[in-house]
């Protein structure tokens, strides 16, 4: 799953023209790798457990994200915002690669891809999961705003610019980014 997720990013990134994105998934591939080369001791049940238990909420998250897709599938904004979205939310989390062990979780992640219901039955599992998706969506626009300064700090020496210049930019972008979906999420769900 790692790969084929690692590719759809290489893939979609000259659709979303962030560096940014890009910088926030690399630091959390960071911070999982750190994670786990530092789990040397012996394997415990009870740790087993609580590790499963965190990659099904991971995964139970990050599809809830993903589907928001297919939710606002009428605007191409909106839908690359929450494939965004929960990309991010996936590679940010510290434990994403010892979770990828858990193959019967990626089989449980794609039974709940919305990709195969019709479309009443999708605009209902939409409506219900609108609330959580809201919740996760709020999270991982948080985490990247915590983020933001950091990557600016980092990106801008490589660019030849200003650390404010780019800071200023990329809160710009994301911004708008932010807006276009606001407006179409409130248009499709009557709010």
């Amino acid at each position: 799953m790692f790969g084929q997720l690692f590719l759809y990013l290489k893939t979609k990134e000259k659709l979303m023209k962030k560096a940014f994105v890009f910088s926030l998934l690399l630091a959390g591939l960071s911070a999982s790798a750190a994670a786990q080369n530092q789990t040397g001791a012996p394997s415990d049940p009870a740790a087993d457990k609580k590790l499963a238990a965190e990659c099904q909420q991971l995964f139970e998250d990050t599809n809830t994200l993903a589907n928001g897709s297919l939710c606002y599938r009428d605007n191409k904004e909106a839908s690359e915002y929450f494939n965004f979205l929960s990309m991010a939310l996936l590679f940010s989390h510290p434990k994403v690669d010892q979770c990828r062990q858990y193959s019967r979780l990626e089989k449980e992640f794609k039974k709940q891809s919305f990709h195969h219901l019709e479309d009443k039955e999708l605009k209902r599992l939409c409506a219900e999961s609108r609330e959580e998706r809201d919740r996760l969506r709020r999270q991982v626009e948080a985490y990247m705003d915590s983020k933001i300064k950091q990557y600016a700090e980092e990106e801008a020496p490589r660019r030849g610019i200003p650390v404010d210049e780019l800071l200023r930019q990329t809160v710009a972008e994301e911004t708008e980014r932010r807006a276009k979906a606001d407006a179409f999420i409130r248009q499709k769900d009557g709010r």
